[in-house]
């Protein structure tokens, strides 16, 4: 089994990575914090300056995942700064900017892998759904408001395994895992 560090102050998005990449064969390591994140309107840069960063910093390979909620009606709001916004404003407050405007939404998931002397190589995960009443008692962030596309239940209503199968998280990781057990597969053969 394979170990890699994935640098995230979020216990939640840590558990949810740390299931989804045992199912590929690689553990995963946490390491405390990504540090201060670089301010942008796209979610695969702020997550590839943070891995370049920490890879260099901790001196390993290293993952981090970045996330963003945008919102058709809203111009994207609130983006990249989704988890400012859910602190500070609360999930319900995406209900009241949006009054009785279109609530489609997705949410952007971005996974960054860098080793200490590479480039970090992105791989990104969306979901597309609408903003409904808060429900649910699972999850975190804006997940009791996001309801899927295709489903009937917001994500803090689904188990964490169903979470697991359908997020935008874990499609990102899901990405990932795959092209790191096939990048990895190739250089043990290639040393044989």
């Amino acid at each position: 089994m394979s170990e890699l560090a994935f640098a995230t102050s979020n216990a939640h998005k840590f558990r949810e990575a740390a299931h989804i990449l045992q199912q590929f064969g690689i553990r995963l390591k946490r390491l405390a914090s990504k540090g201060a994140e670089v301010q942008s309107d796209d979610v695969s840069e702020i997550a590839r300056f943070a891995a370049a960063r920490c890879s260099r910093e901790y001196g390993r390979s290293v993952l981090v995942e970045d996330t963003g909620l945008f919102v058709d009606s809203l111009n994207g709001f609130p983006g990249t700064y989704a988890s400012f916004v859910c602190r500070t404003l609360g999930p319900s407050s995406l209900l009241k900017l949006l009054g009785g405007k279109d609530r489609r939404a997705t949410f952007v998931s971005s996974v960054a892998y860098c080793e200490p002397s590479g480039e970090p190589v992105v791989f990104t995960g969306r979901l597309s759904g609408r903003i409904v009443r808060p429900r649910g008692h699972g999850g975190f962030g804006f997940d009791a408001v996001f309801v899927p596309a295709g489903l009937d239940r917001t994500l803090a209503e689904l188990s964490f395994r169903e979470k697991c199968a359908v997020s935008h998280r874990a499609i990102a990781f899901r990405t990932f895992a795959s092209w790191f057990t096939e990048t990895n597969g190739q250089r043990l053969s290639a040393q044989l």
